[in-house]
């Protein structure tokens, strides 16, 4: 009798340690005027910090999840490569900021070129346009052979 009376007595300390916390969470996100439970604890604690610096900008990008300028980390990298926002995965930005680092012409290319999407109908010369210009050659310029070869010069491989 007296386990089952301690169980009981753990469970609703417990009990009441969750609810404690859970209204001290919602009564913040009231004073901070936030629907209680969209922001964690510690989300709102940093609000109210914000706030009370006077920091506008921190506050937006906690509420928004993004800068007040609405710029995200993608769009600042497309931007500084000169290419659309959107147009681009994360991965291949970074790799193509990669790629200018590096001054590799031919893999910025490739890069630059990957997303145009071509029908199964189109014209060879329109079909075959990622690997002329990641040579830096204008496409329907060169047969296939002399850009197999150009290729190969590119990549170091013509000795193998």
């Amino acid at each position: 009798m007296t386990t089952k009376f301690a169980a009981i007595a753990a469970l609703a300390i417990a009990a009441s340690g969750i609810a404690a916390t859970a209204s001290a969470s919602d009564q913040l996100a009231r004073s901070l005027g936030v629907a209680p439970g969209a922001y964690s604890t510690a989300q709102l604690i940093q609000l109210r910090n914000a706030l009370e610096d006077g920091d506008s900008q921190r506050a937006a990008f906690i509420i928004d999840g993004s800068s007040a300028a609405g710029a995200t980390a993608g769009s600042q990298l497309a931007a500084s490569l000169g290419v659309a926002p959107g147009s681009y995965s994360t991965a291949d930005l970074a790799a193509l900021k990669a790629a200018v680092e590096k001054g590799d012409a031919s893999r910025t290319a490739f890069i630059a070129d990957s997303h145009q999407v071509t029908a199964r109908n189109a014209a060879a010369v329109s079909a075959n346009r990622q690997l002329p210009l990641s040579l830096g050659v204008a496409p329907g310029e060169a047969d296939a052979a002399t850009l197999a070869a150009l290729y190969l010069d590119a990549t170091g491989r013509a000795d193998d």
